[in-house]
């Protein structure tokens, strides 16, 4: 049994990306590691890419400094990490572990603008939220499939807070 404050021995290494080392040095390089877990689960179950490959790119490949995947990626990642909306992209897009799990080591991911822009004329269309909900029934299957279960029961937080005045998504509360 480890004292608290002892050094814990070893590295681990993601599999998709084996040059990726995480160990316990003490080195701060990042404080949300959990995107490369994300990353691990994601390529593990093949959640992302298949929601990615059912959507058609509108944009002009020109123009484009982010594949449709690494914005997906961004985008759910940041969602299942707290950051709900696109106003942290700005900060996150630099971030090391950030980077990595989004396959763009030197470069930086997407900005605020570009989120918003993806999030409204690409995932906000029928054919995006139809890939969406695919990848959620389909990792949904696949973890019920390895646990050799029937259903599986989705605990969504319904907590209300109540807002005052005319505060913008006030209408959607609750």
């Amino acid at each position: 049994m480890r004292a608290v404050g002892d050094r814990q021995r070893g590295a681990i290494r993601p599999e998709f990306d084996r040059s990726i080392r995480i160990d316990f040095q003490g080195a701060k390089i990042t404080t949300d590691t959990g995107f490369l877990l994300m990353r691990e689960i994601d390529q593990r179950f093949n959640i992302l890419s298949g929601a990615a490959s059912q959507i058609d790119d509108p944009r002009s490949p020109r123009h484009t400094d982010h594949s449709l995947l690494q914005l997906l990626r961004q985008r759910v990642y940041q969602v299942a990490a707290g950051y709900e909306d696109c106003n942290d992209a700005d900060h996150l897009r630099v971030d090391p572990a950030l980077r990595l799990a989004l396959g763009k080591e030197h470069e930086s991911g997407a900005g605020q603008s570009a989120l918003s822009r993806f999030e409204n004329n690409v995932l906000a269309t029928p054919q995006g939220l139809k890939a969406l909900e695919k990848a959620i029934s389909r990792s949904a299957d696949t973890l019920l499939r390895r646990r050799n279960k029937r259903r599986l029961i989705m605990d969504v937080d319904s907590t209300e807070d109540p807002v005052h005045g005319n505060q913008e998504g006030a209408a959607f509360n609750g």
